[in-house]
């Protein structure tokens, strides 16, 4: 279904997320909110829960990868904290542990080294260790970053960087 002239209207000229909680409340459909988060993931914290569906938390979190601290805990899916990851690393803290898997911290750790900090220790292979620390911007960084790596891993993971 095509957006109302009133929501083509209030997406065009807003400029900031929050704008959405001043939203009449039948301009709210999902079609407006996916589009409303397709240009400010933030603006998913200004969404009831009540219609926040998979696909709306997908859209905000693949604009903004922060915006995975709005998504309600059973919408945070492997799929939806992946590509929050994919976006921004740091989220990774958002994340549930049941869905901190292999993939969803490799990708943390590809976009954000310092997201090691939340990765759990059982995930911690030399691999995935090494792309936190070689995605570190500077040589300072990557040094202080190292206090994450598993003792046993620390100096394979400095002798390959």
């Amino acid at each position: 279904m095509a957006l109302s002239k009133e929501q083509e209207k209030w997406l065009k000229e807003t400029t900031y997320g929050f704008s959405l909680k001043s939203v009449p409340e039948e301009l709210s459909t999902e079609e407006f909110l996916l589009e409303a988060v397709r240009k400010f993931g933030d603006a998913l914290e200004y969404i009831p829960d009540a219609l926040k569906t998979e696909a709306v938390c997908l859209a905000a979190v693949q604009e903004n990868g922060w915006a995975l601290q709005y998504v309600p805990e059973a919408l945070r899916t492997e799929a939806v904290c992946l590509a929050a990851m994919q976006k921004d690393g740091w989220a990774l803290q958002c994340v549930p542990e049941a869905q901190k898997t292999e993939a969803v911290c490799l990708a943390a750790v590809q976009t954000n080294g310092w997201a090691l900090r939340y990765v759990p220790e059982a995930l911690k292979t030399e691999a995935l260790c090494l792309t936190a620390v070689k995605n570190m911007r500077n040589a300072l960084d990557a040094k202080y970053m190292l206090e994450y790596v598993p003792e046993a891993l620390r100096d394979k993971v400095q002798a390959a960087r």
